[in-house]
């Protein structure tokens, strides 16, 4: 008899695709959280088809960012494969559209304006997506069940607040100087960066999309997950604001591994046992200093990068036996692992060429 939750992280690059199951007496309820970039369906696809999943009870967009919506359009194509619910935020029910068009035309040639509207054309392809296949689309707000999943932010109020900022041409600027002033920095310490990345920001910011981002959490026997997508500080401290997330068991690891979307404050309180990112493995993907903070408040840090690619596993409870399967190898351990083995524990990650 079956009773548990599994969590999988896909290894898709600087990405997310996420499945969480869970097991009550034996029955299966699968959900889908994002699902990469659109080349990511061809590590999606034949991952759900070897883990014998043809239905899924619900898909989970976080936000309209290719990397999180790409391959959730490509999986709706598919129709050999059941979807339930599909959990999307329509930007277009939440915004003014001339006002939006104005603000967006003044800033022409803007990155992040071009960026505004791309994220507004995936919404909109996903929505038709889910629509074509007469899906049922519920937006993943504050205090909506998703299957076992209980969606901590962003709030309806919230949400809008971020929106306003694409109707706002200041507000574009604003975030297009920020992300010019990090790339600067960036490209100035590149070659040093390791070395000078040794803290991080205690406000650091991201962009209005990222903190749109579904923050999600679940509890199995006692023991919490939180899944944070892409969201930032102010969007994790309004989150925490609803629903303790203190003393998780287990966390995602947002944006990647960015230093831009986490401080000190919040890895001491979310205070996780196990972190995990979905990660490329570059110098920004994930951060050094992101790394490094979660490890010294104790937690075992892993990414779907290190050593070398692979999708990860974890499982509570009594689930479902895996071949195949080994040991993660904590980051930036593999080194010393002859000497520090990992601890024993259900984390797992798997061989690309046999999942």
């Amino acid at each position: 008899m079956f009773n548990g939750l599994e969590v999988d992280m896909l290894y898709v690059g600087n990405a997310d695709c996420i499945l969480v199951t869970r097991w009550v007496n034996s029955v299966p309820t699968n959900v889908l959280i994002d699902g990469g970039n659109k080349s990511a369906i061809a590590a999606l696809r034949p991952f759900l088809e070897n883990r014998g999943i043809g239905f899924l009870h619900a898909i989970v967009c976080t936000h309209p960012h290719d990397d999180h919506a790409a391959g959730l359009i490509e999986l709706l194509k598919d129709e050999s494969i059941g979807i339930g619910t599909a959990y999307v935020h329509i930007p277009q029910l939440h915004t003014d559209a001339v006002a939006l068009e104005k603000a967006l035309r003044s800033v022409a040639g803007s990155a992040e304006a071009d960026s505004i509207r791309k994220s507004l054309a995936t919404a909109k392809d996903l929505v038709a997506a889910c629509k074509a296949r007469k899906i049922t689309i519920v937006e993943p707000f504050a205090g909506a069940s998703v299957e076992f999943m209980t969606v901590a932010g962003p709030s309806v109020q919230f949400y809008e607040e971020l929106l306003t900022e694409f109707t706002d041409a200041d507000s574009i600027k604003a975030v297009d100087f920020q992300q010019t002033m990090h790339k600067i920095w960036s490209d100035l310490h590149d070659n040093a960066v390791e070395a000078l990345d040794t803290e991080l920001p205690q406000n650091p910011q991201t962009t209005p999309e990222n903190n749109s981002s579904a923050i999600l959490g679940c509890i199995q026997d006692g023991k919490k997950y939180l899944f944070t997508s892409d969201a930032g500080v102010s969007a994790l401290e309004k989150a925490r604001e609803l629903y303790d997330l203190t003393n998780c068991y287990w966390m995602q690891i947002p944006h990647h591994g960015s230093r831009r979307n986490i401080n000190p404050a919040l890895i001491k309180q979310f205070s996780p046992t196990f972190a995990w990112v979905s990660a490329e493995g570059s110098k920004k993907h994930p951060r050094r200093a992101v790394v490094s903070a979660f490890k010294n408040a104790g937690a075992t840090v892993c990414s779907t990068h290190y050593p070398t690619p692979t999708n990860m596993w974890i499982h509570t409870g009594a689930v479902p036996q895996r071949m195949g399967y080994k040991a993660l190898v904590p980051l930036y351990d593999a080194v010393t692992s002859k000497l520090s083995p990992p601890p024993t524990n259900p984390w797992r990650s798997s061989l690309l060429n046999s999942q």
